[in-house]
This record gives C-alpha cells, structure tokens and sequence, in this order.
C-alpha cells in the first residue's frame, strides 16, 4: 500500500479536530500509554515524523543498548562462583544450548562456566557466557 493511501485511510480514522484544534496526535501526553503509542506509531507510518527518524533511531538503539546493559548486570548480580546453571537457547553456536555446568569464574561481561568434558571449540571444557544465556538451576536440581 502506497504512502498516499496510508495517509488517506488514516486520516479517516482520526476525529476531526474541532474549533481549528491541533490534531491529537501533536499531545502525545494525553491519554493511556496504549493511546499514545498508537499515535506514535501512526504519525511514523503517515510520515510525519520523516524529518527525525534518524534521531529517533538513534534514540532508540540507545535505549535498547541501555536496556540489555541493565538486563546484563542484573543477572550477573544472580550469579555466583559455585553456581550451578544450565545455557539456555539464545546461546551461539547452538550446540551449547542446554549444557549444564557449574560457574567458575565471573569478570565484569561474563560468567566462565565449566561443562567438564571437551564440546565443539572449547576443549577446556570451560565456556565464557554472557550472563543472559544462563539459567541458574536450584540446588536440588
């Protein structure tokens, strides 16, 4: 569909703003969060917002950077040597996923987990992983 047919249905859909009003997508604080998103997401769409996407997408890939930092450190706070924790499936290369271990070592990036046996690449037997691919098992497991 064509940005000039995006744009018309659209602008169907809005209520006509009243008494020479501004639209309502020009106050994005009023509303539901739900609301206000939508908005959001539809002036993106229409074009609206052409002139900032660059700074959007800035804005945003910041964001979700700061968003996986934060994720990172809070579960490496859950961590301890002595752990023990299995790799979960947003690990690479793949056939890591699901090995167990128990946590040896732990730096400021990562936890050093020793499977105890050779696998693939890390004949050691000792995997460096980011933190948010370990799932730590209870101590009866």
């Amino acid at each position: 569909m064509g940005n000039r047919s995006r744009r018309n249905r659209t602008a169907r859909q809005l209520p006509p703003a009243a008494n020479g009003a501004p639209p309502p997508h020009s106050e994005p604080h009023d509303g539901p969060p739900a609301i206000r998103e939508r908005l959001l997401l539809q002036a993106i769409a229409d074009g609206q917002l052409d002139p900032h996407l660059e700074a959007l997408a800035q804005a945003i890939d910041a964001r979700l950077h700061l968003l996986h930092t934060v994720a990172t450190q809070t579960a490496l706070t859950q961590l301890c040597v002595g752990d023990e924790v299995q790799i979960n499936n947003t690990i690479r290369p793949h056939y890591l996923r699901g090995l167990r271990g128990k946590i040896i070592e732990i730096d400021s990036e990562r936890a050093t987990v020793c499977v105890h046996r050779p696998v693939g690449r890390f004949p050691s037997g000792e995997i460096r992983c980011p933190p948010l691919t370990l799932k730590k098992l209870s101590a009866a497991a």
